[in-house]
């Protein structure tokens, strides 16, 4: 099997033209057409959300939107979702197939129940941003909201990275650049052509294809120095638990933070599965990184 779909992946490479990043691109992007939501401009210069989708927001939460422009010369907007005292920031990636329209409504229950302020993107390609969904755009996306965070007055070391299924990816990019407060990885993924098969050996793709897999997060982890806390779903058939297994294992000891497994839980439904519980484990891990993140919070 293993030989049968590196084959394929040769001759996707073929009719690419030979470019890696094309091919890879293929598999990993479904922004979702037509975006839920809009961005006005009003007389005064400030930016308007107007979703497409029903949303109740909140009095404690204050939503605003802001366009950016990234150093890939795309513009991407950037959701920020503010309580008035925050425990810290999140800095959240969403997933696959939705923009940050279909998000809304949790981001505002997210930065209420946990007492932080959140920034969210869209990345290129995906909702009202230009450019097109690339591996290397969703790093220049992250790392353009990262830097208007700190324009804003945020200190890197009050960020938690959250990445959601793809958006691992570019989360991981940042916190194995960067010295965030800690990184969330929910449901995601070892590299790009591990999602396609998990078969090992010298004729599987994940061998014969590493040079140009795409978001591998299990090299870029070890170079990570915050705390880590993964969730996933037992029974996820988009990304496998073992993705998640894998990255826990490949952490250093002293930031790998208790995992989050969910019995029953499919790709989409980690929360769903039990609100209450994910919204405590969340509370934990942000209280657990106000400490020292050299701490070992112990193995599973």
């Amino acid at each position: 099997m293993g030989c049968a779909i590196s084959s394929f992946i040769a001759c996707m490479w073929c009719a690419n033209g030979c470019n890696a990043s094309r091919v890879a691109d293929q598999f990993a992007f479904f922004p979702p057409e037509p975006p839920t939501y809009t961005i006005d401009d009003s007389e005064d210069g400030v930016e308007h959300i107007r979703l497409m989708l029903p949303g109740v927001d909140s009095p404690l939460v204050k939503v605003s939107v802001k366009t950016i422009r990234t150093q890939q010369d795309t513009t991407i907007p950037v959701f920020a979702f503010k309580v008035k005292a925050p425990s810290c920031h999140v800095l959240f990636s969403h997933g696959n197939a939705m923009d940050c329209g279909v998000m809304y409504q949790f981001w505002v229950e997210f930065a209420l129940r946990l007492n932080v302020n959140l920034y969210a993107y869209d990345y290129s390609g995906y909702g009202r941003a230009t450019g097109k969904p690339t591996e290397a755009n969703t790093y220049g996306d992250i790392m353009a909201v990262f830097e208007y965070m700190i324009s804003e007055g945020i200190s890197p070391g009050d960020i938690i990275a959250y990445g959601q299924s793809v958006g691992s990816g570019p989360s991981c990019y940042l916190a194995s650049e960067e010295n965030c407060k800690g990184l969330v990885l929910h449901s995601p993924l070892t590299t790009g052509i591990g999602v396609i098969t998990s078969q090992e050996g010298i004729c599987a793709p994940t061998y014969c294809y590493r040079s140009c897999d795409m978001f591998p997060n299990i090299r870029r982890l070890p170079s990570v120095r915050c705390p880590v806390f993964i969730m996933h779903g037992t029974e996820d058939q988009v990304i496998d638990v073992s993705h998640g297994q894998k990255l826990y294992n490949k952490l250093p000891r002293q930031y790998r933070y208790p995992p989050y497994f969910v019995e029953g839980a499919d790709h989409d439904d980690v929360f769903e599965r039990d609100p209450a519980e994910y919204f405590t484990r969340l509370k934990e891990f942000l209280v657990a990184t106000q400490r020292q993140t050299s701490l070992s919070y112990g193995t599973i």
